[in-house]
């Protein structure tokens, strides 16, 4: 008798310390993941970048620096256009639904032909099919992974580009 309660007793002193050594590996806290938000000029940065590398010819990449992105393209005429687009003045994208895949902003951009001529524009098409003929400079249309990151991109520089037009004190 005393050995079956002997064994009884061992038998539940067993099953709480396995239960016990589950509780203690349960408590331990997960591993953080902590990814902060890119600065505005980080975010203007990388999106310039990928708007460098998918110019889409005959244009021809001149420069960019503090989110002014300056190309340039020879028209039929033979006139050369140049065309900067201030990534400072994004404040709209297209709706997520669309399929036309465009950015917006007051004085988003102009051209400046050898002619003298001036464009100042509003929307550009980043991608898809541009059903309302906006310029449509860049090539991202066939890597839909970028167009994705830009969407993420652009998406965070309209936040920044909306705060800074916020005045004191308001709220939205």
């Amino acid at each position: 008798m005393k050995i079956s309660k002997l064994l009884v007793l061992l038998a539940v002193l067993m099953t709480l310390s396995v239960s016990a050594q589950k509780k203690a590996t349960a408590a331990k806290p997960a591993a953080k993941t902590t990814s902060s938000k890119p600065s505005k000029a980080e975010t203007m940065d990388w999106i310039a970048a990928k708007m460098q590398e998918n110019l889409a010819a005959p244009r021809k990449f001149i420069s960019y620096s503090n989110g002014l992105f300056v190309y340039s393209k020879q028209m039929n005429s033979g006139d050369v256009c140049t065309t900067t687009i201030d990534l400072n003045k994004i404040t709209g994208l297209s709706n997520e639904y669309s399929d036309d895949f465009f950015m917006s902003g007051k004085q988003l951009g102009g051209s400046k032909c050898g002619d003298g001529s001036t464009n100042q524009f509003e929307y550009m098409s980043i991608a898809g099919p541009n059903y309302n003929d906006y310029s449509a400079p860049f090539n991202f249309t066939p890597d839909q992974t970028l167009v994705e990151r830009m969407k993420k991109a652009l998406a965070t520089l309209v936040e920044y580009n909306g705060e800074s037009k916020k005045a004191a004190g308001e709220k939205f």
